[in-house]
């Protein structure tokens, strides 16, 4: 009996390992919990930003090296992710990638069905012709465009989770400017202020949402048979928001919130309330980023 019980018990466990990209927000509680704060009020649950209803909006468990490394809404309409969430414990001494991934598991392809983490962007010409819900390495290339992350490798703890960063799933199209100031008055600030003042451990990670506004340009799908004008979407604006516990206060927590504007480039420093406001506004329907979460300002 104990047996069977041992061998049902791997099985399911199996079962839900096999799946990155999942269809309904329970799903993705079930699969990549850890990367979504837990709920105070109920220990079973936890707290997940708006998920826009409709087809286009795909929940991927980013999956790499056999393991889960953060968490993607994906747009397979502008083929640019809504949000990633991640967590961060600890720096991580890691480097640069120049392997650029996609999600197999988005496309109705044979030879990606049993695929079950994120493989590297195709090149042949007739695999290309079938990407369709994303971008592809090459969609960049020439667009005066950079592949602006969504999930930085800055906040990333290990190299294999460094290098899971550099999937196309996790990259909205962002000028030179807007990524190196980007990186300079949001990413580097804000991890300085967590490590002053937030409590930094594995049983106490910094919970963190990264994402993008879909704006009025977008950039071309390459490749022959693939073509079209309005490919990939280039956002007005990137936001990110944290919390965490606090250093001093155990019961306590802290939060912040950050957003631009890719053309100008003015960064706003907000409460999570504030941003909650600009981003219900700017994309035209409720939106929240720690819905229910109970935040001090």
């Amino acid at each position: 009996m104990k047996l069977l019980a041992l061998v049902l018990l791997l099985s399911a466990f199996s079962s839900l390992t096999l799946t990155e990209v999942v269809n309904s927000s329970s799903s993705f509680k079930e699969h990549c919990p850890s990367f979504f704060i837990p709920n105070p009020e109920n220990q079973n649950d936890i707290i997940i930003p708006t998920i826009f209803p409709g087809d286009q909006y795909r929940m991927i468990c980013q999956r790499w090296n056999n393991d889960y490394r953060f968490a993607t809404v994906y747009d397979t309409e502008r083929r640019i992710p809504v949000y990633s969430a991640y967590t961060f414990s600890k720096e991580g001494n890691t480097k640069k990638s120049n392997e650029w991934k996609i999600e197999p598991q988005l496309e109705n392809i044979k030879e990606y069905k049993e695929k079950r983490e994120m493989i590297d962007s195709p090149t042949d010409e007739e695999t290309v012709r079938n990407i369709i819900n994303q971008a592809v390495d090459i969609d960049y290339k020439d667009s005066n465009y950079t592949r602006g992350h969504v999930f930085p490798r800055l906040f990333a703890v290990s190299q294999s989770q460094a290098e899971s960063t550099y999937t196309l799933t996790n990259i909205a199209p962002q000028t030179e400017h807007s990524n190196g100031e980007w990186e300079r008055q949001v990413e580097k600030k804000m991890r300085g202020e967590i490590k002053n003042s937030c409590k930094l451990d594995q049983n106490y990670p910094v919970y963190i949402v990264t994402g993008v506004v879909p704006g009025k340009k977008w950039l071309p799908l390459k490749g022959k048979g693939r073509e079209k004008k309005e490919g990939i979407n280039i956002p007005s604006h990137f936001w990110s928001a944290f919390c965490c516990t606090n250093k001093k206060y155990i019961t306590g927590r802290i939060s912040r919130a950050y957003i631009a504007e890719q053309e100008n480039f003015n960064v706003q420093n907000l409460t999570i309330d504030d941003l909650n406001k600009q981003l219900t506004e700017l994309y035209g329907q409720d939106f929240s980023v720690f819905p229910g979460l109970k935040l001090r300002k």
